[in-house]
C-alpha cells in the first residue's frame, strides 16, 4: 500500500531535542498525556532530559518497524548485482538487465550509486565534486580554504584548515585530514581521528550567513582506492548539484592552492525508466538497463536517504506512550506522578501504556515480497 498522507498526519514537525521537541513526539504531548504541568527547564525531568527519553524511543521505533518516519541516512551498502535474465530462454521481456534490492524502502534521495568496474568505483548517481589533499604541510590553520557555493549565487560554505570543531584538522597528514574533512562536511563526530585530535563533539559548519548547516546540502566520503581524496555530493535533487560550485580560498577562479586541488561539480546522473537506471522508491528497488557492474558480486555500493516524511497519528500516540512510559518508570519518588489511592496506580499506567504502544508498533513492521 502506497499511501502518500491522511488527514489525522502529525503536520507539525520542528525538532529540537534540546527543548523536548522530536519528530514523533513532543514533551508537551507527553505531559497532556500524563496530566501534569509542562516540563520546563525548572521541572524534574527538565524538557531536556525528555528529549533524551524521545531520542531514544524514536530509534526503538524504527528498529522494530524495519522502516522509519524521519529522513535517516544509509551508508555505503553493499549489494550484489542481480541478472534478472530467469531461468528460461523464453520468458517475459524485461526493460532492465538486472537490479538490487536496498536494506530500506521509501527512498527519497539516492545519494550515492557505485559500481564496481573491476579497477574502480563509478558513480552514476547526482552531481558530484571532489577534493585531493596532496601537501598537508602547506595547509595554512584559518588560511587554507575550501568553498561550496549552492547554485544561482546562493549559499557559500566557508570550510577551513584548523583545530576548532568548525574547521578540518591538517595536521598529521593528508589521510588523516581527508577524514577531518569528511567529518566537517557532514557534521559527524571525527570518531576516526578524535583519538588524535581530541576531538570531543561532532563537527559543524554554518554558511557565511550563519542559516544553513553545510551538512544540509553536501555529503562526504573517501574514494575508497584514494583515501587522501575527498568525493563531495550534491543533496539537491536529481542532478540539479551539478549548478554548485567549488573553488579555493575565496575565488572562483582558483582550484589549487596550499596543498589542496579540486574538480568542479558534474552531472552523473542518467536516470529513467528509458536510460541508465530506475527505481522503484516505495519498494527500494534500483534497475539497471545500459550501465551496471560486470562482476556481479558486492559490486553494487548505495547511500541514499530513506524515509516516509510524514508521521502517522498512531506513530505519534505510540512514540507519547512510550515516552510516558520512561518517565513513569524513573520517577520513583512518584512526585509527579503523585498515587491517591483512588486510581489505577503508577505501575498500572505504565503496564497499559506500553502493552498499548507495543500492539501500535508491530503492527507497522514492514516488508517486502520480491515475485520475478
Amino acid at each position: 500500500m502506497s499511501q502518500y498522507k491522511s488527514p489525522s498526519d502529525t503536520t507539525t514537525i520542528n525538532p529540537n531535542y534540546s527543548t523536548g521537541r522530536g519528530y514523533y513526539t513532543t514533551a508537551d504531548k507527553v505531559a497532556e498525556l500524563l496530566q501534569i504541568p509542562p516540563f520546563s527547564a525548572n521541572t524534574t525531568p527538565m524538557h531536556s532530559e525528555v528529549g533524551e527519553f524521545i531520542k531514544r524511543v524514536e530509534d526503538f521505533i524504527d528498529s522494530k518497524t524495519k522502516t522509519s518516519w524521519r529522513r535517516l541516512l544509509y551508508e555505503k551498502e553493499h549489494h550484489n548485482f542481480t541478472v534478472g535474465t530467469g531461468h528460461y530462454p523464453v520468458g517475459a521481456w524485461r526493460d532492465y538487465l538486472g537490479f538490487v534490492q536496498l536494506d530500506r524502502h521509501s527512498i527519497s534521495k539516492m545519494i550515492r550509486l557505485d559500481i564496481w568496474e573491476g579497477s574502480r568505483w563509478t558513480n552514476i548517481c547526482g552531481a558530484e565534486a571532489s577534493v585531493t589533499l596532496n601537501d598537508y604541510t602547506s595547509m595554512v590553520s584559518g588560511t587554507s580554504q575550501i568553498n561550496l557555493k549552492l547554485p544561482n549565487n546562493g549559499l557559500v560554505f566557508n570550510l577551513l584548515a584548523g583545530t576548532t570543531n568548525s574547521r578540518f584538522d591538517s595536521t598529521y597528514g593528508n589521510k588523516t585530514a581527508a577524514m577531518e574533512l569528511v567529518s566537517l562536511i557532514n557534521e559527524k563526530y571525527p570518531s576516526g581521528t578524535a583519538s588524535l585530535t581530541g576531538a570531543t563533539q561532532a563537527k559543524g559548519q554554518t554558511d557565511s550567513t550563519g542559516a544553513k548547516q553545510v551538512s544540509d546540502f553536501f555529503y562526504a566520503c573517501l574514494d575508497s582506492e584514494d583515501s587522501s581524496k575527498v568525493l563531495i555530493s550534491s543533496l539537491l535533487p536529481s542532478d540539479d548539484g551539478a549548478n554548485c560550485s567549488i573553488y579555493l580560498n575565496g575565488s572562483s577562479s582558483t582550484t589549487s592552492a596550499h596543498g589542496l586541488e579540486v574538480s568542479a561539480f558534474t552531472d552523473k546522473e542518467d536516470s529513467g525508466r528509458m536510460n541508465e537506471w530506475w527505481k522503484i522508491g516505495r519498494e527500494g528497488r534500483i534497475f539497471f538497463r545500459d550501465k551496471y557492474p560486470y562482476i556481479h558480486l558486492n559490486s553494487v555500493r548505495a547511500t541514499y536517504f530513506a524515509g516516509s516524511g510524514t508521521v502517522p497519528a498512531q506513530i505519534t500516540d505510540a512514540a507519547t506512550k512510550l515516552v510516558a512510559c520512561e518517565i513513569l518508570r524513573s520517577d520513583d519518588a512518584t512526585v509527579l506522578i503523585t498515587e491517591s489511592g483512588n486510581q489505577i496506580s503508577v505501575k498500572e499506567k505504565y503496564d497499559i501504556l506500553r502493552k498499548e504502544a507495543l500492539e501500535i508498533v508491530n503492527g507497522k513492521q514492514e516488508g517486502v515480497f520480491l515475485i520475478e
